[in-house]
């Protein structure tokens, strides 16, 4: 069992590197021969039929492929018309109008004080506690004439 794969093994070692290796048809004799003709050609008679068929020659030489070389248009193309996307939109619904806001109510604002506290506008009674007024909810904030109760 062992004896078949050994031998296919020992083969394959020997008769591999035995193969050789592609040769770069760059580096021909006849891609240089070609290259040194179309290089004459061209200083003899630039653009002739001669130099157009030597560079095909040089370029099967060098290059390889067999087929008819095909050189880009110089015509342009007409430009692709496309069409511009039809957009269907849905009509727009009327917006309902907002609600009333409730008024905004002026915050009250001190109308009369004595000893023991001040009388705001609403008629509420402020106690005095040291500096501070102090309302039926708790501590007052005092900016001018107008007071800020919890």
């Amino acid at each position: 069992m062992h004896r078949p794969v050994a031998i296919a093994c020992l083969s394959l070692a020997v008769f591999v590197p035995l193969q050789a290796p592609a040769a770069d048809p760059l580096k021909s004799e006849a891609c240089g021969e070609r290259l040194a003709a179309l290089e004459s050609a061209r200083h003899e008679a630039p653009g002739s039929a001669r130099v157009e068929a030597l560079r095909q020659q040089a370029t099967r030489a060098c290059l390889g492929g067999g087929g008819q070389p095909q050189r880009p248009s110089p015509t342009t193309r007409a430009p692709i018309s496309v069409p511009p996307p039809v957009i269907a939109a849905e009509p727009a619904q009327p917006v309902p109008p907002r609600p009333a806001s409730p008024p905004i109510e002026p915050p009250p604002v001190v109308t009369a004080c004595d000893l023991g506290g001040c009388w705001d506008s609403n008629g509420t009674r402020l106690n005095r506690a040291g500096p501070q007024l102090i309302g039926p909810r708790g501590a007052c904030t005092t900016v001018g004439a107008t007071v800020y109760c919890p």
